[in-house]
């Protein structure tokens, strides 16, 4: 199978309803793959929207604004293509449309301005021991060379991801976030409970 997902070229807008008691409002982004240098600064920036109660979707959404109950997001990177995802559990009573304003408030901070040097230190602090967690382990260590071997192509990029992570730059997020989080690059899923389809809402 040699398919590939061609690029967006607007953005989707999709509603589902389920047996969820909150509302949900979430984004997908197509991004790069794992051996694109990019991947390396896409993960760093997903540290600093949602690893932990001091990210930039936390203070903000549930925080500050009292949006959200819980926000989320992941940066999936593969061997083809990477996708990254974003969202939030809305708090009772509040709009979706709510949330996704605020979700795009913080993409857009994070285009517009470059992270501090901090910030940028303490994500990449995070996702460096994270990994040596997980490498502590011979599991771990299996799985990072199974993931160099198969979707680097090179067991020996094991032994230099870490290096790469220290050298993403606060310029490489901001160059990141402005090449992949376009309009035309987003899909936008609103997740609404059944209950809200019933009452035509």
């Amino acid at each position: 199978v040699n398919v590939k997902e061609p690029p967006r070229k607007s953005e989707i807008r999709v509603t589902e309803y389920g047996h969820n008691d909150l509302p949900a409002v979430g984004f997908t982004y197509l991004t790069a793959k794992l051996s694109d240098p990019d991947a390396d600064a896409l993960r760093v920036a997903n540290a600093i929207l949602s690893a932990g109660e001091s990210s930039r979707l936390y203070h903000a959404l549930v925080y500050q604004q009292q949006i959200a109950a819980e926000v989320l997001s992941d940066e999936n990177s593969l061997e083809d293509a990477g996708l990254f995802i974003m969202g939030a559990i809305l708090s009772e009573g509040k709009k979706p449309e709510d949330a996704e304003k605020s979700l795009l408030a913080e993409v857009k901070k994070l285009q517009e301005a470059p992270v501090s040097a901090a910030e940028l230190e303490k994500a990449k602090n995070q996702l460096i021991t994270d990994q040596l967690r997980e490498r502590e382990t011979g599991n771990g260590k299996a799985l990072a060379l199974g993931e160099a071997a198969v979707l680097l192509g090179d067991p020996a990029r094991v032994n230099t991801d870490l290096a790469r992570l220290q050298a993403v730059t606060a310029a490489d997020i901001q160059r990141v976030m402005k090449k992949y989080f376009t309009d035309s690059n987003r899909l936008v899923l609103y997740y609404l409970p059944e209950a809200s389809k019933k009452e035509g809402q």
